[in-house]
């Protein structure tokens, strides 16, 4: 009945994820990957892409680049950091068929092309071309992410959600 007029409260954060890529949004577990579809690596969502280039799905900065340009963290002001991986073991071509768009540190707004991707030089290599998102330490930040699977559209707004715990 009666609050702490001091206590913190706040209430949880939704970031609405636009859509990154083109393609048929399906759930994590469904990845034919163990360390996705299991959610070591975190929780998120996966996507069959069925155009050549990634998008922000939200304002951020680019906190990390692999190696091999088939993966990067895009950081939210939250503190959220989003894997952004593309394809399964497409480390193995080294950077082929990559072209990574944006640098470290780069500020990067909603719909700005980040990565664009060979899908018929990934497939001839015989690997997976599944787009993955996931919220890298998300047990210890994330609540839950919703989303409704089904095709969606480069920059359709709200393609998933990601729900934050609430601080108290």
């Amino acid at each position: 009945m009666f609050q702490n007029k001091w206590a913190r409260k706040q209430r949880p954060v939704l970031i609405g994820a636009a859509a990154p890529v083109t393609g048929r949004l399906f759930p994590l577990r469904e990845v034919n990957d163990v360390n996705f579809s299991h959610g070591y690596l975190g929780d998120g969502v996966a996507i069959e892409p069925a155009s050549d280039c990634v998008v922000a799905p939200f304002d951020g900065i680019i906190s990390h680049i692999a190696e091999a340009k088939h993966a990067l963290l895009l950081k939210h002001a939250s503190g959220l950091q989003l894997l952004i991986h593309i394809g399964i073991d497409t480390v193995d071509l080294r950077g082929e068929g990559f072209d990574m768009l944006v640098n470290v540190n780069d500020r990067v707004r909603l719909g700005q092309p980040l990565v664009q991707f060979d899908l018929t030089l990934i497939r001839k290599a015989g690997f997976s071309t599944c787009a993955i998102f996931i919220v890298i330490g998300g047990g210890q930040l994330v609540a839950s992410i919703e989303c409704n699977y089904r095709d969606v559209y480069i920059g359709e707004p709200d393609a998933f959600r990601i729900m934050l715990k609430q601080i108290t």
